[in-house]
C-alpha cells in the first residue's frame, strides 16, 4: 500500500487506531536500549559465536573446517610470512597421487574443490606430525611478530582498518561508501548547516535588535547541535570500523586456526589410512568402499514402479549366494584392516603417531591457536585505542576547519551589523529625528556640529588702524558622537561563537556515546523536533502565501468579487487595467512594490476606492511581517530551530512523503506517530534503494535523517556481546572476538615441551574438572592404555571382531548384533569424542559398516521373499576360501 493510501486510511481510523493497531507503521525501526537492545546483541553474539556461549565452550571438541584451502592472500602485503607459511604448509614428507589426494580432500570437509582444480594443487604438501607441530608454532609466531610491525607500514590506523574493511565482510545493508562519503562531507566542513544560506532576505524592514541577539544566542545554539550531530556521525562511522576490525580479526584468526586444523589433519589421516590396491585409502572413501559388491548384490533385486510391473527375473541360488558372499568378505576385510590399523597404532608401531609424539602435536598445535586468538584480541584492543584516539582528532579537526573556513565569523558578523544598523538608526533618530544615512552607517559616527574657522584674535589689518578685524583663526573640529556597539546593552551579548565551548561539546557527546551508546529517547526526540519544526515552517509559509493572496485579492479582484465583504459602492470600485499597468503593478508584483504603490497614494482623498485602501492599510503590514517571518526561516533554519535540518531542501524525499500523507501538515502534532511512521518507513524505502544511485544521492534526498536510520542498522548489525550488560562493557567499540574464538584464552599455554611426564599435561585425574586441553591429552593416554575404559573397549571389539574374521562365505545368517554394540561402544566413548581427528575416522568405519551390514540382511531377506536357497555353509568351501 502506498504511504499516501495508508496515511489516509490511518486518518480515517485515527479513533480506532489504539484498539486494531492499524497506523504502527515504522516502528520496526526505532532506536534501542535496554532489554530489546541487549537481546539482540546477545543474539547477534550467539550467532557470530556459532551458538555458542561462555559457559557451553569447549563442551564437545572444537571443529574448524573450510570448503576453500585456507588463505592470506588479501592479508599478504602486511603478513608476508605468514601468508606464505599458510600457503606452502609444513615441508612434505608423502606423496599422494591424485586419486588419493582428492580421497585426503574429501576426509578433511573439502568435498567440492577437489575435481576442480585438481587434488594435488588443492591438497598441498603433506607434512609429517613432527613438522606440523614446529610448522604450527612457526605460523603462530609469524603472525605475533608481524602483528607488532604491520603498523609501521602504515601512516595512520586508519589505513590499516580501510584495507581490512573489505577482508571478505557481508554485505551491508546501507551501502559503506555512502556513510562514509557523507561523514567525510561533513569533516570537509561542507555540511549545509555551518554556512549562511545566500537566499538571506535583505530587503525587508530590519527587525529590532534583540531578534538579531536572539539568532546570534541561535548561532552557537545550532553549533553546539551540530557538534553533538558530528559526534554520533563519528561514532557511527569509527564503530562500523570497528565492527569490521572484529570482523576481519576474527577471519584472520579463523584462516590460520583453519590451516593448522588442515594440515593436523591431513597428517594424521595420512597415517592412519588403509591400504587396498596399493592405495591409501582415507576415511571418507570407507563410504564407497565395497561399492562394486554393494552394486552387483542390490542389481539381483530391483525395485518394482507400480502393481502393472513386470515380473522381476529372480536369480539363482549360486547368483545370490556368490553376491552375498563377496559382500560379507568386502565387509570383514575393511573392519579387519581397520582394526589392525588401529591395533598397530596402540602399540604406538605406527611411525609418527606415537603417544608422545601425539602429545606434542596437539599441545603444539593447540598452543598455537591459543597464541592466534591472544594475538587477534591485542590486535583489536589496539585497533580499538587508535580508532578511538582518531575518531577524537578527526572531530577537534572538523570544528577547527569550520571556523577556520569564516563562515562562522562571516555569519556572526552579519548579525551584527544588522543589529549595528538598528542601534545606529535608534541614535540617529534621537539625535536628529531621522533615519541613519549610508555614511553615518560606514563611518559609524554622527557629526553633530560641522567644523568650522573661528576668529580668536582681533588687531590692526593692513597697517590701518582704522581697519580692525580677525587676524587669526582657529579651527574649531567637528562635534560628533561615535558609535560603540559594546555600549549597547543588547549587541554586547552578542558574542562569537565560542569555538572552546563547542569542543568540549563534541568531546562530551562522543565520551557519552562510547560510553552509554545511542540514548533512543534523545534519537526519537530529535526524529520528533525535525516534523514538528517542519511543521511549523510550513504554518508559517503557508499564512504568508495566504496574506499576500488576500493583498492581491484586494487590489486586483473585482468589485462583486469582493462585495459581500467590502460592501458595495464607489468606495469598492477596482483600480482599471491601464492605471495598474501604468504603475508597473500585477499579481507578480512583490509586496514590497505594493506597499510603496500604497505609501504613494495612501492619503490621495479620493472616496472612489476607500474602502480597498482602508483594507489594505491593515493587510500590506500583516502580509509583509508574515513574508518576512516565512523568508528568513528559509534563511536561518537551522538558527531559529538548532539541531534540526530544513526537510525542504536537505530531505526532499521526506518533505514530499509528508506532503503525500494526506495529513495536515501545517499542524502534524495532531498526528506526530502516524507522521513518525511515515518518515522512517520512508526512511528505509530511501535507504534500500539507495544502492540504485550514486553515494550522494542519499544524503541528497533524506539528509541527516541518514544519520537516525545508521544509528538504527548499526544496533542490529552489531556483532553483539554474550552479556552486555556486564561491568565494563561499553555503549561502542566493545564487541569482542566470537565465543568459539575467545574461548582458546581460556586454556593454559604450555611453552615449554620438553618435559615427558603426565602431570605436564593434566593435573587433575577428576574427568568432570577437566578442562578441553586436558581431556585432549587424557583422551590420547587413554588410546594407548588398555586399562582405559576407551581400551577397554577397543580390546572387547577386537575381541568380538575375531569371531566373525573367519564367518564371510559360511553362513547367510551372520548375526551381526555383538560386532554392531561392540562397534557402538568405542564410537560412543567420550574420551574418543574428544580427539579428532580419531573419532571421525572410526565414525566414518562404523557408519559404513552399519551399512554394509544393513545390505546383508536386505539380501538374506530377499533371498527368503523369493524362495532362493542359500549355498553358503561351513561345508561348502566354494564362498569362503
Amino acid at each position: 500500500m502506498k504511504l499516501r493510501q495508508l496515511a489516509l486510511l490511518c486518518a480515517f481510523a485515527s479513533s480506532y487506531a489504539t484498539a486494531f493497531q492499524v497506523c504502527t507503521i515504522g516502528e520496526e525501526y526505532g532506536v534501542l536500549e535496554g532489554d530489546e537492545l541487549h537481546q539482540i546483541r546477545k543474539s547477534n553474539y550467539q550467532r557470530f559465536s556459532e551458538d555458542l556461549t561462555p559457559e557451553e565452550l569447549f563442551t564437545s571438541s572444537p571443529l574448524h573446517k573450510s570448503d576453500v584451502k585456507p588463505s592470506l592472500s588479501e592479508a599478504e602485503d602486511i603478513f608476508p610470512r605468514t601468508s606464505s607459511l599458510l600457503e606452502t604448509g609444513p615441508s612434505s614428507a608423502i606423496t599422494l597421487e591424485a586419486e588419493e589426494a582428492t580421497g585426503l580432500l574429501k576426509t578433511i570437509g573439502r568435498s567440492t574443490i577437489g575435481a576442480a582444480k585438481g587434488a594435488l594443487e588443492v591438497l598441498g604438501p603433506v607434512g609429517d606430525a613432527v613438522m606440523v607441530g614446529l610448522w604450527a608454532n612457526d605460523v603462530a609466531q609469524s603472525f605475533k611478530d608481524e602483528t607488532n610491525t604491520s603498523y609501521d607500514r602504515f601512516t595512520t590506523v586508519m589505513s590499516l582498518i580501510d584495507w581490512f574493511g573489505v577482508l571478505k565482510l557481508p554485505e551491508r545493508e546501507i551501502d559503506r561508501q555512502i556513510l562514509v562519503s557523507r561523514w567525510n562531507r561533513v569533516a570537509a566542513g561542507e555540511h549545509y548547516s555551518f554556512k549562511v544560506h545566500n537566499d538571506i532576505v535583505t530587503q525587508q524592514d530590519k527587525k529590532d535588535k534583540q531578534h538579531w541577539a536572539d539568532l546570534s544566542r541561535g548561532q552557537q545554539a545550532m553549533l553546539e547541535g551540530i557538534a553533538k550531530g558530528f559526534a554520533t556521525d563519528l561514532a557511527l562511522k569509527y564503530q562500523q570500523y570497528y565492527q569490521e576490525s572484529v570482523l576481519a580479526q576474527a577471519k584472520l584468526a579463523e584462516t590460520l586456526i583453519d590451516g593448522l586444523e588442515e594440515e593436523t589433519h591431513k597428517s594424521i589421516y595420512s597415517k592412519i589410512s588403509l591400504e587396498r590396491a596399493g592405495k591409501k585409502l582415507f576415511a571418507a572413501d570407507f563410504a564407497s568402499s565395497c561399492h562394486t559388491e554393494v552394486e552387483t548384490l542390490l542389481a539381483l533385486y530391483p525395485e518394482q514402479d507400480g502393481m502393472n510391473a513386470p515380473l522381476p527375473l529372480i536369480p539363482s541360488a549360486q547368483q545370490a549366494s556368490r553376491a552375498l558372499a563377496n559382500l560379507q568378505h568386502c565387509q570383514q576385510s575393511q573392519l579387519d584392516s581397520a582394526l589392525g590399523l588401529l591395533n598397530r597404532l596402540r602399540s604406538e608401531s605406527v611411525e609418527g603417531l606415537v603417544r608422545q609424539s601425539l602429545h606434542r602435536l596437539y599441545q603444539q598445535v593447540l598452543n598455537a591457536k591459543i597464541s592466534i586468538v591472544e594475538t587477534a584480541a591485542v590486535n583489536l584492543e589496539q585497533l580499538k585505542a587508535g580508532l578511538i584516539e582518531q575518531m577524537r582528532s578527526e572531530g577537534r579537526k572538523a570544528i577547527e576547519s569550520v571556523f577556520e573556513s569564516g563562515s562562522v565569523e562571516a555569519a556572526h558578523n552579519y548579525f551584527i551589523e544588522q543589529a549595528d544598523y538598528l542601534a545606529m538608526d535608534e541614535m540617529s533618530r534621537s539625535i536628529f529625528g531621522r533615519p541613519v544615512t549610508t555614511t553615518e552607517r560606514r563611518q559609524k559616527y554622527f557629526v553633530l556640529q560641522e567644523g568650522y574657522q573661528k576668529c580668536t584674535k582681533i588687531g590692526i589689518l593692513g597697517g590701518d588702524p582704522n581697519f580692525r578685524g580677525c587676524t587669526q583663526y582657529t579651527w574649531i573640529p567637528a562635534e560628533i558622537e561615535r558609535y560603540d556597539s559594546s555600549k549597547d546593552a543588547v549587541i554586547s551579548t552578542m558574542l562569537m561563537p565560542d569555538k572552546d565551548e563547542i569542543t568540549r561539546v563534541f568531546e562530551s557527546t562522543l565520551d557519552n556515546l562510547i560510553e552509554n551508546g545511542w540514548n533512543a529517547q534523545r534519537e526519537e526526540n530529535w526524529l520528533e523536533r525535525q516534523i514538528l519544526n517542519f511543521s511549523q515552517k510550513q504554518r508559517i509559509v503557508q499564512k504568508a502565501h495566504q496574506d499576500k493572496a488576500q493583498v492581491l485579492r484586494w487590489l486586483f479582484d473585482s468589485s462583486s468579487a469582493i462585495e459581500p465583504e467590502c460592501g458595495g459602492g464607489n468606495g469598492c470600485a477596482g483600480w482599471s487595467e491601464e492605471y495598474l499597468n501604468k504603475e508597473h503593478l500585477s499579481r507578480d508584483s512583490s509586496l514590497h512594490q505594493i506597499a510603496s504603490w500604497y505609501a504613494k497614494n495612501k492619503d490621495d482623498g479620493y472616496y472612489v476606492h476607500n474602502k480597498r485602501m482602508n483594507k489594505l492599510k491593515s493587510l500590506i503590514p500583516a502580509a509583509l511581517e508574515s513574508e518576512w517571518q516565512a523568508n528568513h526561516l528559509k534563511g536561518f533554519y537551522s538558527y531559529i530551530y538548532p539541531d534540526s535540518f530544513d526537510l525542504d531542501k536537505h530531505a526532499p524525499l521526506i518533505a514530499s512523503a509528508l506532503r503525500n500523507s494526506n495529513l495536515d501538515i501545517t499542524n502534524l502534532a495532531s498526528a506526530l506517530p502516524l507522521a513518525k511512521g511515515i518518515v522512517k518507513a520512508q526512511i528505509a524505502e530511501a535507504t534500500n534503494t539507495a544502492k540504485l544511485h550514486d553515494e550522494e544521492w542519499l544524503n541528497s534526498q533524506i539528509g541527516d535523517f541518514q544519520r537516525y536510520i545508521a544509528i538504527v542498522h548499526a544496533q542490529n548489525t552489531s556483532s553483539g556481546h554474550y552479556s552486555p550488560q556486564e561491568l565494563g562493557v561499553t555503549g561502542l567499540f566493545s564487541e569482542p572476538l566470537p565465543a568459539h574464538l575467545l574461548r582458546y584464552m581460556t586454556l593454559d599455554t604450555h611453552q615449554n615441551m620438553d618435559n615427558e611426564s603426565q602431570s605436564y599435561y593434566y593435573t587433575t585425574s577428576d574427568y568432570d574438572e577437566m578442562s578441553y586441553d586436558t581431556r585432549l591429552h587424557f583422551s590420547i593416554d587413554a588410546l594407548f592404555d588398555s586399562n582405559s575404559e576407551l581400551g577397554n573397549k577397543i580390546d572387547r571389539l577386537m575381541q568380538v571382531n575375531t569371531k566373525f574374521t573367519d564367518m564371510p562365505g559360511r553362513s547367510c545368517l551372520i548375526v551381526y548384533p555383538p560386532l554392531k554394540d561392540a562397534l557402538m561402544q568405542v564410537s560412543a566413548d567420550e574420551g574418543l569424542y574428544w580427539l579428532t581427528p580419531f573419532y571421525e575416522w572410526f565414525d566414518s568405519l562404523t557408519r559404513q559398516q552399519f551399512k554394509l551390514f544393513s545390505t546383508i540382511r536386505f539380501s538374506v531377506m530377499k533371498q527368503n521373499e523369493l524362495n532362493i536357497g542359500c549355498e553358503l555353509s561351513s561345508t561348502n568351501p566354494e564362498y569362503w576360501r
